[in-house]
């Protein structure tokens, strides 16, 4: 069987929706993309994804990953997040923040037996 990628120890995952007005919208962009360019190579920083792509431009959503608690906390501490925050002060109303702790993760062999138990008593929005 496949195995995918395992992690044991903790993980961060930061969330953060910022709704800036249309003539504040490039400028919230060019803050969050700096901060995702310098971001990537610092240690512990596990990705960085930008999403503008809303339907009614209402929103932008930026999220990073992080190995630890300590190393988010590290970023958070750091004049660069300075930049975060100053993106998030852009915002017509109050952004949503969410920070997302995950101490366990599951592959594809989850997949395997989700879909295993689906086959042997029907997937579960299928009640009879």
């Amino acid at each position: 069987m496949a195995r995918f990628w395992h992690l044991e120890a903790s993980v961060v995952f930061s969330v953060i929706r910022i709704f800036p007005r249309p003539k504040q919208r490039a400028q919230v962009l060019e803050l969050l993309r700096s901060v995702q360019d310098l971001a990537r190579p610092i240690p512990g920083c596990v990705g960085c994804w930008l999403a503008e792509e809303d339907f009614l431009q209402s929103h932008i959503s930026y999220a990073e990953q992080w190995e630890s608690e300590e190393t988010l906390q590290a970023h958070i501490r750091s004049d660069l997040y300075r930049r975060l925050l100053a993106a998030m002060e852009l915002s017509r109303k109050q952004p949503e923040v969410m920070f997302y702790c995950c101490t366990q993760t599951k592959g594809l062999e989850w997949i395997e037996a989700t879909r295993r138990h689906d086959q042997l008593h029907g997937p579960a929005w299928n009640s009879n």
